[in-house]
């Protein structure tokens, strides 16, 4: 026994299961068979009273009835009053029910002494019947066939009525003994199936109350053994869901699978205990690496980034030491020494000249196998054979060591070490897992704020070009309009003859120059509206412009031109309530370089449309050509400086691949925008969209 406990209830659930089931197949069987037995008999006795007993007694009241009313006929046949039926023609009905009689009398489910004393008493019933029914056809046979004057005396001869009366009374006697008889087994038969019924119960009740009283025993037994020991387990479960995790069942009560259970159950908290502290320490160590992460991201430059991460890694672990070296250039040896350690503990010094060249092999052995080196004892380890690590022992005094590589790609960028000189330590690998992570951050760390240094100075050398350029530009575009504007004076006196006579084909040479001065003049006016875009913005003075007078001075400007290039100029009549509120210079000049261009490349014979609308709050201004039109792949390209498109080159049309560039300028500068389409070979659209003004009023 054991805790006042039976000792039953300490055996396994099985056996006791196994004892419960041993009781309840010597039970059931028992009581079955005693039942079947009584039902059996019962049975016999109910197929005695319904298939033999029962249709032979109904059988033969029916005789007797039949017979009674024969009997009642005849006497009515014999003294001449009218019977209701013929008596003789009631005998087959009799002689059926007879058969059947004899029948049910001689059923198999009767013994078979029954059935022989069955067998005389119908015998002389049968016998009987046939004698009345003799006597009764010969009185009849016999009567006179005029009535008598009176109903008074017989109508029969006396010694035939008398034949007859006696056959009559002999039936009465035969049939009443063999309905006696019937009635007898009959009574029998019904108190045998009583009997067998009252056993049959009384067994069924019997079993019942021995099966259920083992039942309860057993569940007495059970909840003994299994169900009071589950209750006080699910209690510890319901405990350790409340927090106490270290709550322990009782594994000295109980059947025998429930002591295993509690066993097992046990087992489970103690290792679910040490999973929760594991997690803890992972769930730290991931802390720790956010921490150095964030750190890391907010420093300054490399030295700050790297002492970060080796201060917050060395705290976050409890080392004693952290020494991080980084690679020099040429991928060897140490550029830069950085280190952390705890209050009580010095400086080191740097690694001795001999282990400082080994840093950059110690990485690339680091990188290319295990991608880290740790040692829990390191005196212990047979790692200290080493002479490279008797020599870091001897420069460090590091008793465990963690060493990982610092690199990104291909390409190493240091080693990290993690010390303990106190105590040998082991290094688990959620923080071996840390340390890695962090010796990433810093590979990160390294490689980013390198690059941001260097896209730094990249941007301010970038800059200061971008700078000199413009005041390039700006001066070189300055200087040379004063020489130009000379050349250009000088030219115009050659040409009125002020220098004397000028032959053709000096006329000749004098307009090429000419014109080459007008080219280079509106390069030069270019370049100077574009520095000054870039330099200060456009500065544009709004004012509410009627697009019709736009327009208007846009045709007059471009009508000699248009006229000198054999090009018709149309431009339809334009709404007058058609305003805008822009800078009217810089417009018109955005769109004399619309139309100056469609001019220059439609050739002669062609058109160009300047058109204007309203869609929805936008002005649209189109000029639309049917010139030589713009390849689709450099449609894309055509707003660029000094692009100029593959056809347009190849035509040798002059051009300096800066106007629409100042168009998109002046126009995106006023809140609108430039839409460009055109087809090769059939022309071009260039939109200027730009908002609506508030309708002015404007002059007819």
């Amino acid at each position: 026994m054991s805790g006042g406990l039976p000792a039953v209830s300490r055996r396994s659930v099985g056996s006791q299961i196994r004892v419960l089931i041993g009781i309840l197949v010597v039970l059931v069987p028992l009581g079955a068979i005693v039942s079947v037995a009584t039902i059996h008999s019962q049975s016999a006795a109910v197929r005695a009273l319904t298939l033999a007993l029962g249709p032979a007694s109904e059988a033969n009241n029916t005789v007797l009835l039949d017979m009674t009313r024969a009997e009642g006929a005849w006497r009515e046949a014999v003294v001449g009053a009218p019977a209701p039926v013929d008596p003789l023609s009631l005998q087959p009905g009799i002689e059926q029910q007879l058969d059947r009689v004899e029948q049910g009398t001689q059923s198999g489910e009767l013994a078979a002494a029954d059935r022989a004393r069955f067998a005389t008493l119908l015998a002389a019933e049968r016998a009987t019947v046939a004698e009345w029914f003799a006597a009764a056809r010969a009185s009849i046979a016999a009567a006179p066939t005029a009535p008598p004057a009176t109903t008074s005396g017989p109508a029969v001869d006396p010694a035939a009525r008398a034949r007859v009366e006696t056959a009559y009374a002999s039936f009465s006697t035969a049939s009443g003994t063999l309905g006696d008889t019937i009635r007898a087994h009959r009574n029998a038969a019904r108190v045998d199936s009583r009997e067998a019924t009252d056993i049959t119960s009384g067994v069924i009740i019997a079993a019942a109350t021995l099966v259920l009283i083992v039942l309860v025993a057993a569940g007495f037994g059970m909840d003994r053994a299994v169900g009071r020991p589950l209750a006080r387990l699910r209690e510890v479960v319901r405990r350790q869901a409340e927090e106490d995790v270290i709550a322990m069942a009782n594994q000295e009560e109980g059947a025998l699978e429930v002591r295993m259970l509690a066993r097992d159950f046990n087992d489970l908290t103690r290792a679910n205990a040490r999973l929760v502290d594991q997690q803890a320490a992972v769930l730290e160590m991931q802390e720790l690496v956010l921490d150095v992460g964030r750190g890391a991201r907010g420093a300054a430059d490399v030295r700050e980034a790297l002492q970060r991460v080796t201060s917050r890694l060395g705290a976050g672990l409890g080392a004693d030491r952290v020494l991080l070296y980084t690679l020099a250039d040429d991928g060897q040896s140490v550029g830069d020494r950085l280190q952390w350690h705890t209050d009580d503990l010095p400086d080191l010094p740097p690694l001795p000249r001999s282990l400082a060249q080994q840093v950059g092999a110690v990485n690339d052995e680091l990188r290319r196998d295990a991608g880290f080196f740790d040692l829990g004892d390191l005196l212990a380890h047979k790692a200290y054979a080493d002479e490279r690590v008797r020599a870091f022992h001897r420069a460090t005094g590091a008793l465990s060591l963690l060493m990982l590589p610092v690199g990104t790609g291909g390409r190493g960028l240091g080693i990290m070490a993690v010390l303990m000189v106190n105590a040998p330590r082991r290094w688990h690998r959620h923080e071996i897992q840390a340390a890695q992570q962090c010796a990433a951050i810093a590979a990160q760390s390294i490689v980013s704020l390198r690059l941001s240094q260097m896209q730094d100075e990249q941007v301010q050398r970038l800059t200061e070009l971008d700078r000199q350029k413009t005041d390039f530009m700006a001066t070189v575009s300055h200087e040379l309009r004063t020489p130009l504007t000379s050349i250009s004076g000088y030219l115009e006196l050659l040409v009125d003859g002020d220098f004397g006579e000028v032959s053709d084909g000096q006329h000749v040479a004098l307009d090429i120059i000419g014109r080459n001065a007008t080219r280079l003049r509106g390069l030069i006016e270019d370049l100077l509206v574009l520095n000054k875009i870039e330099i200060s913005g456009l500065q544009a003075i709004a004012e509410e412009v009627a697009v019709r007078d736009l327009l208007r001075t846009v045709t007059e400007t471009m009508e000699p031109v248009a006229a000198a290039s054999g090009v018709q100029l149309i431009c339809p009549a334009v709404p007058d309530d058609l305003v805008v509120k822009v800078d009217r210079g810089q417009v018109e000049r955005a769109l004399i370089n619309l139309g100056s261009n469609a001019v220059k490349f439609t050739p002669e014979g062609g058109e160009v449309v300047l058109t204007a609308e309203r869609s929805g709050g936008s002005t649209i201004i189109s000029v639309h050509d049917t010139g030589i039109g713009i390849p689709a792949a450099d449609l894309a390209r055509l707003s660029e400086r000094f692009f100029r498109a593959g056809n347009a080159t190849a035509a040798a049309i002059p051009g300096t691949g800066l106007g629409l560039a100042i168009v998109r300028a002046i126009v995106e500068g006023h809140g609108g925008e430039l839409v460009i389409a055109s087809v090769e070979g059939e022309g071009s659209t260039m939109q200027v969209v730009l908002p609506v003004a508030q309708p002015a009023s404007v002059p007819a």
